[in-house]
């Protein structure tokens, strides 16, 4: 059983038991509450128990728990605001765990998957990456390159349609954004969309408030993120890129489509004891928050540019 799916059970078992027809004790929101280590191992056992019991007595599949949890079903809506059909050839920037890859995968031809993971930090990302493919029998549509979005693999005018879907957060800089539009821009076919989705830093309910409050917490402290950009700098960004139309739009399906979770105690050590003092009391807050108010992710920006 591979590891990225069974992340994904742990939103939708939930939504399968209640489709099936069955009991069971799994909480509902067991990706969005914040855990411990053993406590999250806890339930990612239980989830995969619970799994392969959905499997072998109800003939449920993998694409049953892709489809039924929250991130694949954002995923799915996301690229279905693209309008990707099957003549497209993707490329999916920032891929991640591959979630959108999946969605890409059902309404193109084929997908080129990329992400720069380091094997030592990450042991068996691609391994993972590839049994997730093949559990939802994608490994002929999508491909995983390990590649630094800046300097992309491929020749120019490749794709038709060049996307980055929840991960320019993840690029080290402003700086180094705009260098990643650029190589996305250039390896997109003459008349091909290079499209950005990331959250916005917006709330309109309280479950969104819930994430932004644990996102900040998490960006603030932890390496690895960046705090989501307001839609002025992302449109700034897509007209210095020089496309011939751009189209910006938000969508909100307040879904708990990117969970900001994590164990804040890791990172304490690192802290200055004024800072581990603060760092403690931001996401005490936040995980109080959550419990009371559940969590959903923000707005997301839809950017699209045509070369």
């Amino acid at each position: 059983m591979g590891i990225n799916l069974q992340l994904l059970g742990m939103q939708s078992i939930p939504h399968l038991a209640k489709k099936l027809g069955v009991g069971t004790s799994f909480p509902e929101h067991a990706l969005s509450v914040p855990l411990s280590q053993s406590e999250f191992k806890r339930f990612f056992d239980e989830c995969g128990s619970i799994l392969d019991s959905f499997f072998t007595q109800f003939g449920a599949s993998w694409w049953d728990v892709y489809a039924n949890s929250d991130i694949g079903l954002e995923r799915m809506a996301v690229a279905k605001e693209m309008q990707l059909d099957g003549r497209d050839v993707v490329l999916d920037v920032g891929c991640g765990r591959g979630y959108f890859s999946i969605a890409a995968a059902e309404s193109s031809r084929v997908v080129a998957s990329v992400d720069l993971m380091n094997g030592a930090e990450r042991p068996g990302w691609w391994r993972n990456f590839n049994v997730c493919m093949d559990e939802l029998n994608l490994r002929d549509k999508v491909s995983g390159v390990k590649s630094d979005a800046q300097h992309l693999p491929f020749k120019s005018s490749s794709f038709t349609v060049v996307a980055a879907v929840h991960s320019i957060r993840n690029f080290p800089s402003y700086h180094s954004m705009e260098v990643a539009l650029r190589e996305m821009k250039r390896v997109a076919a003459e008349g091909g969309r290079v499209i950005i989705a990331e959250s916005l830093p917006v709330a309109l309910t309280k479950a969104q408030l819930s994430h932004l409050k644990m996102f900040e917490c998490k960006a603030k402290y932890t390496p690895g993120e960046l705090k989501y950009l307001p839609e002025e700098k992302v449109a700034e960004m897509f007209h210095k890129t020089e496309f011939k139309t751009i189209k910006i739009r938000r969508l909100d399906y307040n879904w708990s489509a990117t969970p900001p979770l994590f164990c804040i105690d890791n990172y304490l050590p690192s802290l200055s004891k004024t800072e581990r003092k603060k760092a403690e009391e931001e996401y005490n807050e936040a995980v109080a928050m959550i419990r009371k108010w559940g969590e959903a992710s923000p707005p997301a920006l839809l950017a699209e540019g045509t070369k």
